[in-house]
């Protein structure tokens, strides 16, 4: 449960296409924000038409939202933020966030970077330590609810690290 309802705002941070997280939102009649910096995959969420839906091309350190959300959903984005950025990461977050509202991402659990390819381009990948991004979730007002470490799900493959966090009042 995260704490969620479906009159709430949802941001994803790194939508990709908008499937299948945005689409399993939007079917329980969630409004939602997602944020990529790839237009390719924007036009794929576009084409979704997905109800109560908007996809914005923009880099999630300069994102500027109108409104607080009521949830945030990044699952594989926030480790493209380069390392000398992801501890800046933790107050923007908290900052969108509204008092009680949740937070659900994954990755990585080992200090550092590296860079891999995926489609053909070359991708940049860091993380800080699993004990680094659970100190600067404390610090910056959340209190973890859930936090799992060498995750296996069929439907998500193979995971370092997932994490819900809710801000706190």
């Amino acid at each position: 449960k995260l704490g969620i309802a479906p009159s709430d705002i949802v941001w994803d941070i790194g939508c990709g296409t908008g499937f299948p997280l945005d689409a399993y939102l939007s079917e329980r009649h969630f409004s939602l924000t997602g944020i990529d910096i790839s237009c390719k995959m924007l036009q794929k969420a576009a084409s979704l038409a997905l109800p109560k839906a908007q996809f914005l091309l923009c880099d999630v350190m300069r994102f500027q939202p109108a409104q607080l959300f009521d949830g945030i959903l990044a699952f594989d984005s926030l480790w493209h933020v380069p390392l000398e950025h992801q501890s800046a990461l933790y107050p923007l977050l908290s900052s969108w966030l509204r008092p009680g509202g949740s937070l659900l991402f994954t990755h990585g659990k080992r200090h550092g970077s590296v860079e891999g390819k995926m489609y053909g381009h070359s991708f940049y990948y860091s993380a800080l330590d699993a004990e680094e991004v659970y100190a600067l979730l404390h610090e910056n007002g959340f209190c973890i609810e859930y936090a799992q470490e060498d995750i296996y799900e069929p439907s998500m493959r193979n995971r370092d690290l997932l994490v819900l966090a809710v801000k706190q009042h």
